[in-house]
């Protein structure tokens, strides 16, 4: 298998990568995303059961099958992030940031200095558990660690510039279920001031000079293909809402 460059550096191309969320602690589905060709996969530990020994399996799937595997955190503290890193992953989304000050702080969590305060270990499986070269491994680790703020609350609306000129920052991913319901509208992300409102932080990151990218969920291959246009890098769907609407619709295909 030719080895693909980091997701990081590919997030930075020209074309949409696309990828799921993955909520079901599942190594057999961040190898079946991979198999399949897409992009990467997030395994969701705000939402989802994963603990950190299913999570390293689930990693080591998706290096198996050659697809990035980047992690939701529940929170953004020193801790949680270390051990997601740790354990291996290409990168933390971390939901709910509401501020510069907020992204900063995940930043100087995920990376060693200079860039940042992450404690240093050269036996963790992301350091190949020591059996490399460790001043390698930490020299390269800031080129390999992708880092990505959730915008999905009201108050971080006007904070979207200041937030996505934080230095290393890789993305800026909309959660339209949560903003949506911030805004008032809650399950309503189709509501004019909700795609308004996400209209106007794609604009204000198009307006910064080799910025963060733009990243988002779609539901279908056409809402993929309509966010491609509109400058989004990263489009991820849901492994559970795929599988659901497959039984689904296979049910009423049976006529059950």
């Amino acid at each position: 298998m030719v080895e693909k460059p980091p997701f990081k550096a590919r997030l930075k191309g020209d074309a949409p990568l696309h990828g799921f969320f993955v909520g079901i602690p599942s190594p057999a589905t961040v190898e079946v995303a991979g198999w399949s060709g897409f992009d990467f996969v997030i395994i969701d530990t705000e939402h989802g059961a994963t603990g950190l020994e299913t999570l390293e399996n689930m990693l080591r799937a998706a290096a198996a099958a050659g697809i990035a595997a980047l992690v939701r955190v529940p929170r953004g503290d020193a801790d949680t992030i270390l051990h997601v890193l740790d354990a291996g992953a290409d990168g933390i989304l971390v939901p709910h940031v509401t501020s510069a000050e907020v992204a900063s702080r995940i930043v100087g969590h995920a990376y060693y200095p200079p860039l940042g305060r992450r404690g240093i270990s050269t036996l963790s499986r992301a350091a190949r558990h020591g059996t490399g070269d460790a001043a390698t491994v930490l020299r390269d680790q800031a080129d390999r660690t992708t880092v990505i703020a959730m915008i999905e609350d009201t108050e971080a609306l006007p904070e979207v510039g200041a937030i996505a000129r934080v230095q290393g920052l890789d993305a800026i991913f909309v959660g339209p279920n949560d903003l949506a319901a911030s805004m008032g509208h809650l399950g309503d992300v189709t509501h004019p001031e909700v795609t308004e409102a996400v209209d106007r932080i794609r604009t204000e990151l198009r307006s910064i000079p080799g910025g963060p990218a733009f990243a988002t969920i779609a539901r279908t291959a056409a809402q993929a293909r309509e966010l491609g246009t509109h400058g989004a890098r990263m489009i991820c769907f849901n492994t559970t809402n795929i599988l659901v609407q497959a039984l689904r619709t296979l049910r009423k295909d049976l006529g059950a």
